[in-house]
Order: structure tokens, then C-alpha cells, then sequence
């Protein structure tokens, strides 16, 4: 992966969490990561590019993760015509509170 640029994204009403994004051989990718000291954890993640439409990855109690997950990746949005990922024009996390610490 190359080009890795990481943001703090807030929370809203606790604390935020760090999304870097990178790219790589098949195009964009990106991870998340959740400090023990917000409580969060990622229940789900929407990922959008341009008109190849969005991913949609869950962690919940069907896909083994019933408490959601502090950190994942890499993650990406759907693959386009030319066979790579599209580039990313939107991530959607669902946060919720966790009793992790």
C-alpha cells in the first residue's frame, strides 16, 4: 500500500476514531480504528464509489462479531468495470456503545 493518509473522524457526542486511507494494487482501500477510550465499536460500514455502489459490511451477532468491532481492515468499495476497486466517495460507520474497554 502506498499514499496512506490518516484523519481523526469524531464520534458525535464521544470521542473519535482514526480512518486511514491507502492505495493499493486492485485501488483504494482503507481501515478503522476505535480507541479502547471511546467505548465504540464498529457494528457496520458502508463503503461508496463512484457508480459501482457501495459495500456493505456488517459485524453483528450473524457474522460472529456480536458486540461490533473496534478496528478492520483493509476494507473497500465496490469493484468497477475495469476490475479494481471504485475510489472511495463515501464510508459509512454504524457506532455503537461497547462494553470493551
Amino acid at each position: 500500500m502506498t499514499n496512506p493518509m490518516t484523519e481523526s473522524v469524531a464520534i458525535p457526542g464521544d470521542g473519535s476514531f482514526q480512518l486511514t486511507v491507502s492505495s493499493a494494487t486492485q485501488g483504494q482501500v482503507f481501515s478503522f480504528n476505535i480507541p479502547s477510550s471511546a467505548h465504540r465499536s464498529v457494528v457496520r460500514v458502508t463503503a461508496t464509489g463512484g457508480t459501482a455502489g457501495s459495500t456493505v459490511v456488517n459485524y453483528d451477532s450473524t457474522t460472529g462479531f456480536p458486540d461490533g468491532v473496534a478496528a478492520a481492515g483493509p476494507l473497500h468499495a465496490p469493484v468497477n468495470s475495469t476490475g479494481k476497486y471504485a475510489n472511495l466517495s463515501r464510508v459509512d460507520f454504524c457506532v455503537k456503545p461497547t462494553k470493551y474497554n
